[in-house]
């Protein structure tokens, strides 16, 4: 029983210990949407770290940014911004602008104009 108790404390003291973050600015920071990296940087801990402590509450927290920013979007949509109106049109219900293209498939005819004067024979000598 004393060699369990030996393997519990010496698991607690392996690798540096963990530094105090405060997840209130995590979550603010996703969801303005700020990348791992940056949040790491601001922190002071590697993005590689941020993800690995803190992967569900960054997640959580960049979807509920998303959302309302969507929301944000909807509302202004509409209240009569034809922008984003359109925008939003294009994004969501697969709508787009109506591009007509005209293709031929038929190749032009070729026309040469040239006087009997002009025509030279092979040896560069002119017919006539």
């Amino acid at each position: 029983m004393k060699s369990d108790i030996n393997k519990a404390e010496k698991k607690k003291q392996l690798g540096r210990p963990h530094k105090a973050i405060d997840e209130k600015i995590l979550a603010n920071l996703s969801q303005i949407g700020c990348t791992q990296e940056e949040i790491g940087s601001i922190v002071g801990i590697s993005a590689r770290t941020l993800q690995r402590r803190f992967a569900d509450l960054l997640e959580v927290n960049k979807n509920k940014g998303k959302a309302s920013l969507r929301k944000r979007m909807y509302e202004k949509a509409m209240k009569g911004n034809d922008k984003l109106l359109i925008w939003l049109s294009k994004q969501y219900l697969n709508m787009s602008d109506r591009i007509h293209n005209t293709n031929t498939t038929e190749p032009l005819p070729l026309i040469i104009e040239a006087k009997a004067e002009e025509v030279k024979d092979l040896n560069g000598k002119e017919k006539g």
